[in-house]
């Protein structure tokens, strides 16, 4: 479980390893407008590869609640304002739920992470919490407030991790994707309410166990693999009447005429109690049914025959994926 950062000395520190890994990465800066026509301020800018960063600190002057105002948006336009896709804005002190952003910290291993809340702005119908919650395909996980507290928020990266701004871009990217398809009235993914009752979610029971920072970076990379896997299977599925699919609690799923004919369950870890809870999703979601196809997505480095034998017999199938330089590759 990752503990929320709330005293304000600690925030500023994680704020400056936040500060440091982008502008350290982002070789450009200057001072450049924000914003659109008739309401933009001006900044200082730092850009490269494909993303741009600003930052200032909002004070009670400002703002209600004060916060480390943190703005990305993708590549750098040459003529007008920088568009804002998505702010990950921390308050200075406390774990405050009107901000988007906030720093968290692994308790078995001291790493640090910056985490959203799922707020995505635009001021346009179909844009909002809800709307993208169902639409994204990240890694949400629980972060624990002071008081015992609990908080579901997207994991966006690791503080130290050398692949943080690729996370980040990964999520801005993602943000853009969805204020497009919600704005042109296409959505690619269909997110599901009809299984809203379900409460089963095993990634999130109990102690977990293992290389603990290692698993929450990984933990990053599981919308880049779905993204990837879904691209794999739209060619497979590519036929009018086939809908892919995803919820809180299926990562992706294939239907034909509105019946279920396949659910993915994708982990970025092989430890003995990811693969558990993955095969305990995929039975408990394909509602007990014999023809649904289940597959079980699996990082390289973990095929044995038992576990083989015993995916074969609960019809569950194995595919594994690697993940280099950004590019997830599939076994099959």
């Amino acid at each position: 479980m990752l503990k929320a950062v709330t005293r304000k000395k600690d925030i500023a520190k994680c704020q400056n390893m936040l500060e440091s890994a982008l502008k350290a990465g982002l070789p450009n800066n200057a001072i450049l407008s924000i914003g659109h026509p008739g309401d933009y301020f001006d900044n200082t800018v730092y850009y490269g590869k494909g993303l741009w960063f600003s930052t200032q600190i909002l004070t009670e002057k400002d703002v209600p609640v004060p916060r480390y105002w943190n703005g990305f948006g993708l590549g750098k336009r040459e003529d007008g304002n920088q568009i804002i896709i998505v702010e990950i804005n921390p308050a200075l002190e406390g774990f405050k739920r009107q901000v988007s952003g906030l720093f968290a910290k692994d308790h078995d291993s001291g790493a640090y992470f910056i985490l959203h809340s799922g707020r995505v702005g635009g001021g346009r119908k179909g844009i909002g919490k809800t709307a993208f919650e169902g639409w994204y395909r990240g890694t949400w996980t629980n972060v624990m407030d002071d008081i015992g507290n609990s908080e579901k928020m997207i994991l966006v990266g690791s503080l130290k991790s050398p692949g943080l701004l690729v996370q980040i871009k990964d999520f801005v990217s993602e943000v853009a994707k969805f204020k497009e398809e919600v704005s042109s009235g296409v959505l690619s993914r269909s997110p599901k309410s009809k299984d809203k009752a379900l409460s089963f979610n095993p990634e999130f029971h109990g102690k977990k166990s293992g290389r603990r920072t290692s698993k929450f970076e990984y933990d990053t990379y599981h919308g880049l693999v779905v993204a990837a896997l879904e691209e794999k299977f739209k060619r497979k599925y590519s036929q009018e009447s086939y809908t892919a699919f995803n919820t809180k609690l299926i990562d992706l799923g294939i239907e034909k005429d509105k019946t279920l004919e396949h659910i993915f369950e994708v982990k970025t870890s092989t430890d003995s109690q990811s693969i558990y809870a993955g095969i305990g999703q995929l039975m408990f979601h394909s509602l007990g049914s014999l023809t649904v196809k289940k597959t079980l997505v699996l990082p390289s480095g973990k095929s044995t025959d038992t576990l083989a034998k015993i995916l074969h017999t609960l019809d569950i199938e194995i595919l594994f994926y690697e993940i280099v330089n950004r590019k997830v590759t599939f076994a099959v």
